[in-house]
């Protein structure tokens, strides 16, 4: 699994140093091609009468190759490092959508993004066009925060090895292989962390659970790591190792203490689509912290997974 082609999503008018520094780092790593791609819209134009249907379309073309110009200077530290590099811009409304649609021409095997931070207290608000790429970006995403990565960049694989079904395990798989290969790009070491929640003793009202209620506490922790030893084995490690956490708590807590705790860079995670809206759900937890998350998130979707956007609109 190489990185061959990353494509980086630069928003215009924000600060885009670390997302550009990251995807040099990932690009000088595995050999990877760049491009820098921008979404530009302005609606003045369509505001203003001054306008006719031919001369709008000047007014755009102008406005494109304005934005051009303002990427083409942040070439340079790719050109230095000699990453190849373009850039692409595009006429587009909605943000999400033109993504996309670039993704699946281009067909990049990564794409980085941005998250804004918008509070003092260092917690990240996502719009409604992050959210929409998370739910339809066809290829890894990698949601970028506005700090930077320790120099082993430390990688962590969110799983979940307790599954009924193959579309999750196997999802699981390529968490670990994605986790892997970020591991090997930034000479870093790869950490592996699951969570699960134990039934709460308050919740138990049959007298025969309750007088049982140790043996079904050990019973599913058993299960648990049973699961993830067997996950875990093609990667030569176990449930004891020291780059492997298990951690007996609610999972969205589980995943915030984790990150701080282990100083984790990325935190590699996957998607999985549920409920009649067929909703996108970040392992269903992660969706709760990603604000608080003091880390990049890897969104991986699973195999067969197709977005709802087409190259064509």
């Amino acid at each position: 699994m190489d990185i061959g082609k990353i494509l980086v999503n630069i928003e215009q008018g924000s600060d885009a140093s670390f997302l550009l520094e990251k995807a040099a780092r990932l690009a000088e790593g595995s050999g990877a091609k760049v491009e820098l791609f921008c979404c530009c819209y302005n609606s003045s134009l369509y505001n203003s009468y001054l306008f006719d249907k031919s001369s709008l379309s000047r007014a755009e073309q102008a406005y494109v190759r304005h934005v051009e110009g303002e990427l083409e200077p942040l070439t340079a530290s790719f050109k230095e490092l000699n990453i190849e590099v373009d850039i692409d811009v595009c006429w587009q409304r909605h943000q999400a959508e033109a993504v996309v649609r670039k993704v699946l021409r281009f067909e990049p095997d990564i794409v980085l993004h941005p998250v804004k931070q918008h509070s003092r207290l260092g917690h990240y608000v996502f719009d409604q066009a992050d959210w929409q790429l998370i739910r339809e970006c066809p290829v890894p995403l990698l949601l970028v925060k506005q700090q930077a990565w320790s120099d082993g960049g430390r990688v962590a694989a969110a799983v979940d090895p307790f599954h009924e079904c193959d579309v999750p395990a196997e999802l699981d798989k390529t968490i670990l292989a994605w986790a892997s290969r970020l591991v090997h790009v930034l000479e870093g070491d790869l950490k592996v962390m699951h969570s699960f929640s134990v039934l709460p003793h308050s919740v138990i009202f049959d007298e025969h659970l309750v007088t049982d209620f140790e043996s079904m506490q050990e019973t599913v922790r058993t299960l648990h790591v049973e699961a993830l030893a067997k996950l875990l084995k093609p990667y030569g490690l176990t449930t004891d190792s020291p780059a492997v956490t298990l951690k007996e708590k609610e999972p969205h807590k589980a995943i915030l203490e984790y990150v701080e705790e282990a100083h984790i860079d990325i935190l590699v995670a996957g998607s999985v689509a549920r409920g009649v809206i067929d909703r996108i759900l970040v392992g269903s937890t992660i969706e709760r912290v990603l604000d608080e998350l003091h880390a990049d998130l890897m969104v991986i979707k699973p195999a067969g997974f197709m977005s709802s956007i087409k190259e064509i609109a």
